[in-house]
């Protein structure tokens, strides 16, 4: 469930650009955690520095992420965050519904060193290629 906030909201913020005439740029790539893909999560590009806009996000589906131009990060230095979801193999009780409600349990398995010393991607105008080879240790 809490995979699905996120995303939600990651995704939700790319449509609400209250800025006009913000330039943004479509980017693609890979995303791998100890040279595995990341099957499951989630990649988002905040501007930082200079760059002013909305965040721009999107899905990684099997070590694999696109954002098209128009939903895309800004132009200019962005700070990207990345989530990857496993399963635990355990069951709880799904946030907010009838007692008894269970789901499988995920749980982020990218190591918080990457939020505290954050991955960094320099848009450029036109399309852009980041791929992020990130390690547990």
């Amino acid at each position: 469930m809490q995979r699905l906030i996120i995303v939600g909201l990651v995704i939700g913020c790319c449509g609400c650009d209250s800025h006009h005439g913000v330039r943004r740029a479509a980017v693609r790539g890979k995303v791998t955690l100890d040279g595995e893909a990341i099957r499951e999560g989630s990649i988002a590009f905040y501007p930082s520095g200079d760059a002013k806009g909305p965040v721009a996000g999107g899905t990684v589906e099997n070590g694999r992420y696109s954002i098209p131009g128009d939903s895309g990060p800004v132009i200019g230095s962005n700070r990207v965050e990345i989530h990857a979801w496993r399963k635990t193999g355990r069951k709880v009780q799904m946030e907010r519904a009838e007692p008894g409600t269970l789901i499988e349990e995920m749980v982020d398995v990218v190591p918080q060193r990457y939020f505290t010393s954050p991955l960094m991607a320099e848009i450029r105008s036109g399309k852009n290629t980041f791929d992020f080879e990130l390690t547990s240790r």
